[in-house]
């Protein structure tokens, strides 16, 4: 998780200096109430597991020690396929958890969203992304980079999945390289793209074919120009981004 810290500090200098690292004992204790930890929640919470600075992702709040004290205070997650990873902040009330019955990569799990509620069945739990450490990287990048271009469109495939498998999410980073972004390490399912004066940022589902992507410019001209080409290559109607 080191080069996350020094990815968002790209955007937000001095991060560095203010994420704090969940202690071991503290480790322990999550780890003995949630079962074994994946290696990236490890590594994550050793690294920014007590604090993230003041830096909020997604609506969600991250810290150990509130997740330590869910479990405490209710033991039926206790162990579970899933792991109580963060709390929302948000409107929605669905929580933050790993799958551990989905791996992803060497370390990592399926991160999904549901309500921290005993009797919700898990199978209607919604998958966001195939991994907390993508995750930590797709929303650095729409939480940091996308806002500091100040022209920026957006566009979504059909909601449904049927009407969403008509249009490709393939040729979104084929035609983004064509224009010259480059991507950007880790992501492997959705995508980061930084060319300077833009930057996009794809979304894929972790398991139906719907995805959405967000362009950014510096230039308004350019943006026009970037975005009647996506249009016209991906099918997909996009919208300026007020």
């Amino acid at each position: 998780m080191k080069a996350l810290v020094e990815f968002i500090e790209k955007y937000r200098p001095g991060f560095s200096e203010e994420v704090v690292p969940a202690d071991e004992l503290a480790i322990a204790h999550m780890e003995k109430y949630a079962g074994p930890l994946p290696g990236a929640y490890r590594r994550f919470l050793q690294t920014m597991g007590a604090s993230m600075g003041g830096l909020e992702l997604a609506e969600a709040d991250f810290a150990i020690e509130g997740n330590i004290g869910t479990y405490l205070v209710m033991d039926w997650p206790q162990r579970e396929r899933y792991i109580y990873v963060a709390g929302d902040d948000g409107l929605a009330g669905w929580d933050y958890f790993l799958d551990r019955t989905r791996p992803h990569g060497a370390d990592d799990c399926m991160l999904v969203r549901m309500p921290l509620d005993e009797n919700f069945p898990p199978e209607a739990s919604r998958p966001k992304h195939v991994g907390l450490e993508e995750f930590l990287y797709y929303s650095a990048f729409k939480e940091l980079r996308l806002p500091l271009l100040p022209h920026r469109w957006e566009f979504s495939s059909p909601e449904d999945p049927k009407a969403a498998a008509q249009y490709r999410a393939d040729l979104v980073p084929a035609l983004a390289e064509e224009q010259g972004f480059q991507r950007l390490p880790p992501a492997e399912h959705c995508a980061l793209y930084e060319r300077g004066d833009a930057g996009l940022l794809l979304y894929r589902h972790p398991t139906e074919p719907t995805f959405s992507f967000s362009l950014g410019c510096e230039d308004p001209v350019e943006m026009e120009r970037l975005a009647r080409d996506f249009e016209a290559r991906t099918g997909l109607k996009g919208k300026r981004v007020k």
